[in-house]
């Protein structure tokens, strides 16, 4: 796991995307809203995954450069066009395919390996007085997404999507909080918390997973049923988790519209597994009007706390 060195430099970056409805929308049937997407080139991963992927730590993080490290590895890459990654002092991967995309840097997935190669085992640590013995918990944050001046979708019954999200947020750390799992919250009440702090509230954490909740819209109305993405080129742990709460909500009577990959920020800047929920389709008369009822939204907290367990127990094998 990771932190970011600079926790409260956090930079606000504008990426091109379509427009749209309020809220959050599908990939194919459905519009983004600016900023929540980043087309990043295929097989490319972000920086904050690589880190994640080699057991390094972000400590800076531009559009123009990114220091990795470990107590015994300073890696830097830069994303000029002539973008090199070194470690130690030393290139690493062919030269180029290093690009900066809506202020993140993304590398080609290949170079991981290359980079793995070059690195130095890291020294064991001076050893410590043994600290009190304590139950080890796992730590997952939870991301209401949307939030204050920004309300998402809008449903059919004009209730906001915002106040679904935080709701079934709640009942779903109650649940983990009851199961013996550590929760970090992106938000606790209704106040505007921008995509890249959501991220970097993770990392800083070092959350063992990141679960961003979130309802959709679109302009088909009778669209409906949740979706699970993962980031594109996620890892093999996010794709786990992913179908983990994926299986759970198969259990609640929606449509199972799949695992979907989008490069959606809160994914790409989180160095964690990490996956993103979107419930039902506020934009759907009856969907929305199941989302709006507490039963149903407990019904939903249910199966992704089912989920996030059952990943998490898998890690344990």
């Amino acid at each position: 796991m990771f932190f970011v060195s600079n926790k409260l430099r956090l930079v606000v970056f504008v990426v091109s995307a379509a427009t749209v409805l309020a809220g959050c929308n599908n990939a194919g049937s459905l519009q983004l809203k600016p900023d929540e997407l980043i087309s990043a080139p295929l097989g490319a991963i972000s920086i904050f995954q690589l880190a994640g992927r080699l057991g390094l730590e972000v400590a800076d993080s531009d559009q123009t450069a990114a220091t990795l490290r470990d107590t015994a590895n300073v890696v830097v890459v830069y994303g000029d066009p002539d973008g090199q990654a070194y470690v130690n002092g030393q290139p690493v991967g062919s030269l180029g395919g290093i690009a900066q995309v809506g202020g993140v840097l993304f590398v080609p997935e290949r170079l991981e390996a290359d980079i793995r190669l070059a690195l130095r085992v890291p020294q064991p640590r001076p050893a410590r007085p043994p600290a009190p013995a304590k139950p080890l918990a796992w730590h997952v944050a939870l991301d209401p997404g949307h939030g204050g001046r920004d309300s998402g979708a809008i449903s059919v019954g004009g209730y906001y999507e915002k106040t679904v999200n935080l709701a079934v947020c709640r009942m779903v750390r109650r649940e983990l909080l009851s199961r013996g799992v550590e929760v970090t919250m992106t938000r606790m009440d209704d106040t505007f918390v921008e995509l890249n702090e959501r991220a970097a509230i993770a990392n800083i954490a070092e959350v063992d997973l990141f679960v961003s909740i979130h309802a959709d819209s679109a302009r088909n109305r009778t669209a409906r049923g949740f979706t699970v993405y993962v980031a594109r080129s996620a890892s093999r742990p996010s794709l786990a988790a992913a179908e983990c709460v994926r299986g759970r909500l198969g259990t609640i009577g929606a449509p199972d519209r799949g695992v979907r990959q989008a490069n959606f920020r809160v994914l790409v800047r989180t160095s964690c597994p990490a996956v993103l929920v979107e419930m039902g389709y506020l934009s759907n008369i009856r969907e929305a009007a199941r989302l709006a009822r507490s039963g149903y939204q407990n019904r939903l907290a249910q199966a992704i706390a089912d989920g996030v367990c059952d990943f998490l127990q898998e890690q344990t094998r």
